[in-house]
């Protein structure tokens, strides 16, 4: 897949862009930091899932003062030939899709894992050392690119944990009453927890070869996935929600399941958090990034758009020369920084002032 054009309205610090790409396989956007880079590449984010890798509430996404943030969107896909998108997102928090042709999608399932992008941030790092809350949104949006029923069985069951959890608040809710949501939690959690256990034995794989390749050293990287119970059986599960109801009305909330659950980065038998480098675990976390990528290329047979955030100032020499090496040529990439590549004569550059891109010219 490739991005031909992007023109966007009212969206964080962009009041109006229109960009033109062409066949373009390599884009560079430089400036300052603060002054538009990153809301650009946020835009195209929202192509795997309607979601900003950098908030969940989509009321920050529309300018200030501002109604409707608009994005239009011309692309080069493998499945659906050239194909014109247009994203309008409402400051009350509404999202809507149409393609080219005035056809709305009406359903998020219709349009997840269509139009992949994957995020290479320098923020990332967060999923390393940051809380679980992070890495199970990762992941879920990682499994519901790739895999149809694992996103209904998560909107089933997230439907069903709110529904409890209202209970739960209620004095005088009854055992019957959890019982009919603890049903649908059962049923979709022992799915949800097969799915993830089965698929982070292939990102694991993955994450370590390309860690690898990344480092050029074998230094023993996988990750770890963390079920809150590892039976896949409705008894069990129904079993766990039933005996943990004294402690949920206490607190008032679920406190078992798969909402819960969580994966850690290994290296060398250790926690990377507390045993790698800073290096290492710079590297580590463009090897996720990189498993994610793989993946969505193999089981949606799509080549993804990357979106590369200022994701190599960390890393060595060797370590970028391994990340580019390993992304390969065939991909468009849409890259920002402070400062050009080395190879600037490779990429087609804007520089970007306050919101506002200018292509440069040689």
């Amino acid at each position: 897949m490739r991005v031909a054009r992007l023109r966007v309205a009212d969206f964080r610090n962009i009041e109006f862009a229109d960009l033109d790409f062409g066949e373009t396989r390599r884009i560079f956007l430089v400036g300052k930091n603060g002054q538009g880079k990153t809301n650009f590449l946020e835009t195209l984010s929202l192509l795997t899932a309607l979601r900003s890798f950098r908030t969940r509430d989509t009321r920050l996404l529309v300018k200030s003062g501002k109604k409707l943030a608009q994005i239009f969107v011309a692309l080069d896909h493998e499945n659906e030939g050239e194909t014109e998108l247009m994203l309008a997102l409402a400051s009350g928090g509404t999202k809507t899709v149409e393609t080219g042709t005035g056809t709305q999608i009406k359903r998020l399932s219709e349009f997840v894992g269509r139009f992949p992008s994957v995020v290479f941030s320098s923020d990332d790092i967060a999923l390393l050392r940051g809380s679980p809350s992070g890495r199970r949104r990762w992941l879920d949006l990682t499994l519901s690119t790739i895999n149809a029923d694992y996103f209904l069985q998560l909107q089933r069951y997230h439907r069903a944990l709110e529904a409890r959890n209202r209970l739960l608040k209620m004095p005088n809710s009854t055992d019957a009453q959890l019982e009919a949501f603890e049903k649908i939690l059962a049923e979709s959690g022992c799915r949800i927890v097969e799915i993830r256990s089965r698929e982070m034995e292939k990102i694991s794989a993955l994450f370590a070869g390309f860690a690898a390749k990344i480092a050029r050293i074998e230094e023993e990287a996988r990750l770890v996935y963390s079920a809150s119970l590892s039976e896949a059986e409705f008894a069990a599960w129904s079993d766990v929600f039933r005996r943990s109801r004294a402690q949920d009305r206490l607190l008032r909330s679920t406190q078992k399941g798969p909402h819960r659950d969580d994966f850690g980065f290994r290296i060398l038998g250790h926690a990377a958090e507390d045993f790698a480098s800073e290096g290492q675990q710079r590297g580590m976390t463009l090897s996720l990034g990189l498993a994610q990528l793989s993946l969505f290329r193999e089981r949606l047979g799509v080549a993804p758009v990357v979106l590369a955030d200022d994701v190599l100032g960390e890393l060595d020499a060797e370590r970028k020369a391994g990340f580019w090496n390993t992304v390969g040529e065939d991909l468009q990439i849409i890259a920002t920084g402070t400062l050009l590549p080395e190879n600037a004569e490779a990429w087609k550059v804007f520089s970007v002032e306050n919101g506002v891109y200018t292509m440069q010219t040689s």
